[in-house]
C-alpha cells in the first residue's frame, strides 16, 4: 500500500505533464489508483495470497526461501516488456518492483526509484545504523562498535544475487552490479527523507532527497470516531499491509485491557476476530482510514516502521510507539527514537508490561511531546510527491 500511494501522490502532481499509466500484479490496492483517475494494467502472473505471505516472510527474514522463482521472474519480465513496447514510456517510476530492474534496462528505458533512505549504500556507509537484535546479543563477546563495523562491511560487500534474477537478466544481456546492495539502485533514486533526519547531507550523483511521501486517502473519518469520549487517552493502532493477523490480534488484546481508547483500521485483516471487540466501547475497529487526518485527533500512535506510516505520525505532531517488522522499518523507527519523538518495541517482546511502560512514557514525559512538536515543524511544508514530480518533469518532460 505504501508504494502504491507514493506513486499515486507523485502521479497527481505529474498528470498535467505526463500520461501516467500504472501496472501491477495484484488488484488489492488497484481501486485506489483508479479512484485517483489513472489507468491500471493488471499483468500476469497475478500474485496469489500464498505468494504475498511468502514475500512478506522473506522481507521480515522469517524464511530463506526465495519467493521469486525463475518462472515468475521470467513471466513478469515478459509481461513488462510487452507493456513497455506498447506505451514506449519516457521513464518508469517504481516502488520496489524487482523485475523492472531487468525489463526497463532490457528496453533501454530510464528507471526512477522512489525509495526510503534506510538500507541504501549511503545509509549503511554513513547513516545512523543500529545492530539488529540477533547481533546485538553478541556485544557481550566483543565491543559493539567493532560488531557494527563488521555488520556494515558484511552487507556492503555481500555478493548474493538470487539465481532467478541472474538467469533472467542474462537472457536479456542485462548486467547486475557486483554487490547485492547495489542491485536496488535505479538510474535515479528519489529518497523520501530529509538530511536533517538521516544525518547525511551528501548523496551520490544520481540520488536526491525529495522529502516525505505518504498516503492521503480521500475518505472521510466516520463521524462516530470524531465524537469519541476522551476520558481515556486516544490511540491510533495500525500495522499496515505487512502486519500479520497474529501480531495485530495480540496487541489489540493487550490494549483492550489497558486504560485507553483505540482506533484500529484493520478490520479486513482481523476478519472474524473483530467479533471479540464488538461490545467493547473503547476498541473501535474499522476499514482503512485517512491516517494523515486521524493521526491529528489522537494522543499517540502505535505503528509499524514503514517510512510513510512513520512520516504520517511525525507530521501529526504526536509521539508514537514503533514496532518494526523488518530491518528498514526498524531503521526508520531508530531515527525517531534518536530524535526524541518515539519509543521502539521489538516485535518479539510485545507484552502488556512493555506496552504499558511505553504508553506511560509517551503520555507523561514532556520531552516526547516536545520532540514530536519539533519533528512536525521540521517536516512541515516538505512535499516529497511534488518534489518527485518536479524532478520527473524537469528530466523527462517535453
Amino acid at each position: 500500500m505504501a508504494e502504491t500511494t507514493r506513486a499515486i501522490e507523485t502521479a497527481k502532481h505529474c498528470r498535467n505533464h505526463f500520461r501516467c499509466i500504472f501496472m501491477g500484479y495484484s488488484t488489492t490496492y488497484s481501486y485506489l489508483i483508479e479512484e485517483a483517475g489513472f489507468t491500471f494494467h493488471l499483468l500476469s502472473p497475478h500474485v496469489t495470497d500464498a505468494q504475498v505471505e511468502l514475500i512478506m516472510k522473506a522481507d521480515q527474514m522469517k524464511t530463506i526461501k526465495n519467493p521469486f522463482t525463475f518462472k515468475m521472474v521470467k513471466q513478469r519480465v515478459e509481461s513488462e516488456i510487452e507493456l513497455i513496447s506498447l506505451y514506449k514510456p519516457a521513464a518508469i517510476v517504481i516502488g520496489t518492483t524487482l523485475s523492472l530492474f531487468i525489463s526497463a534496462r532490457a528496453c533501454d528505458v530510464k528507471l526512477v526509484y522512489i525509495k526510503p533512505f534506510a538500507y541504501t549504500r549511503t545509509h549503511l556507509s554513513y547513516g545512523n545504523v543500529k545492530l539488529p537484535g540477533f547481533l546485538s546479543r553478541l556485544s557481550r563477546l566483543m565491543p559493539e562498535k567493532r560488531l557494527l563495523s563488521m555488520y556494515r562491511n558484511m552487507i556492503l560487500h555481500m555478493r548474493y544475487i538470487p539465481r532467478s534474477f541472474s538467469k533472467v537478466s542474462a537472457m536479456y544481456n542485462v548486467q547486475y552490479p557486483k554487490y547485492t546492495i547495489d542491485m536496488l539502485d535505479a538510474d535515479y533514486n528519489l529518497i523520501t527523507n530529509i538530511p536533517e533526519i538521516t544525518g547525511v547531507s551528501r548523496l551520490p550523483e544520481n540520488d536526491r532527497y525529495v522529502g516525505p511521501i505518504f498516503a492521503k486517502l480521500d475518505t472521510e473519518i466516520p463521524r462516530e470516531l470524531t465524537r469519541l469520549n476522551r476520558d481515556k487517552p486516544l490511540i491510533y493502532f495500525a500495522m499496515g499491509s505487512s502486519g500479520g493477523k497474529k501480531l495485530v490480534s495480540a496487541i489489540l488484546h493487550i490494549l483492550s485491557h489497558l486504560n485507553v481508547t483505540v482506533i484500529c483500521p484493520m478490520k479486513k485483516l482481523l476478519g472474524d476476530c473483530v467479533r471479540e471487540y464488538q461490545n467493547d466501547p473503547h476498541i473501535h475497529i474499522c476499514d482503512l482510514l485517512p491516517a494523515h487526518e486521524i493521526s491529528k485527533i489522537v494522543d499517540l500512535s502505535i505503528i509499524h516502521g514503514g517510512e510513510g506510516t512513520v512520516q504520517t505520525a511525525c507530521l501529526s505532531g504526536k509521539p508514537f510507539i514503533g514496532i518494526g517488522l523488518q530491518a528498514e522499518q526498524e531503521a526508520n523507527i531508530d531515527d525517531c527514537v534518536s530524535f526524541g519523538n518515539a519509543v521502539k518495541l521489538h516485535k518479539n517482546k510485545v507484552n502488556k508490561r512493555h506496552i504499558e511502560q511505553a504508553l506511560h512514557s509517551l503520555l507523561n514525559n514532556k520531552s516526547y511531546q516536545e520532540g514530536a512538536a519539533a519533528m512536525e515543524q521540521l517536516l512541515r511544508g516538505k512535499n516529497g510527491a511534488k518534489n518527485s514530480a518536479a524532478f520527473l518533469i524537469n528530466k523527462f518532460g517535453t
